[in-house]
């Protein structure tokens, strides 16, 4: 084999990894819009969502399972139709799947048990693994989506007394939404 067609296959090769980015975008893409709604209809009918003392839990424990078994099925399917797994996206996706193992073992005892609000702790997760995922895949972009999620989590924390479903669609918005939105239309270089 000549150097010429080594170094295409090695291009080819990078290129198809530049591509995986698209499928990490559509999720982001996906759960910034779909918490976004879930925050808007709590917000505007906080009586329905709160009628007994667990359906504001039932609401944000079923609908987001749902939201999980939609992009596991998606993220199954792509993988099979690439029928190849790059190193970073296996990175990735461990990472995601750490994280959402994270997030039921928070809302369980957080949510049910202590009764208390679970968004700032889901936050925090959320900050941390977007934050880790800018760091594995070196985009900027992920990264600032990473802080912002952290600086939301800390004026969460420390000002109680804000509304967390704003401060919700704020992080889904520039956590996911926009982060993803850049990582979907990512051109190859």
């Amino acid at each position: 084999m000549k150097s010429k067609e080594q170094i295409n296959i090695i291009n080819e090769a990078i290129n198809k990894a530049k591509v995986d980015l698209k499928p990490l975008g559509f999720n982001f893409i996906f759960w910034g819009i779909f918490i976004t709604i879930m925050c808007i209809i709590h917000l505007s009918f906080p009586a329905f969502i709160q009628q007994t003392k667990f359906s504001a839990v039932i609401f944000w424990v079923v609908l987001p399972l749902v939201g999980m078994v939609y992009t596991t099925n998606y993220n199954i399917k792509i993988g099979i139709k690439k029928g190849y797994e790059t190193h970073i996206g296996r990175v990735i996706k461990i990472v995601w799947m750490v994280f959402g193992l994270s997030w039921i073992l928070v809302i369980i005892p957080v949510s049910i048990i202590n009764n208390q609000n679970p968004v700032q702790n889901i936050v925090l997760l959320l900050a941390l693994t977007v934050f880790t995922t800018g760091l594995i895949l070196k985009s900027k972009s992920v990264i600032v989506g990473g802080v912002i999620l952290f600086l939301l989590f800390y004026s969460i924390e420390f000002y109680p007394l804000v509304n967390t479903l704003v401060y919700t669609i704020i992080a889904q918005i520039f956590g996911l939404l926009l982060p993803g939105l850049v990582l979907y239309n990512q051109k190859d270089e």
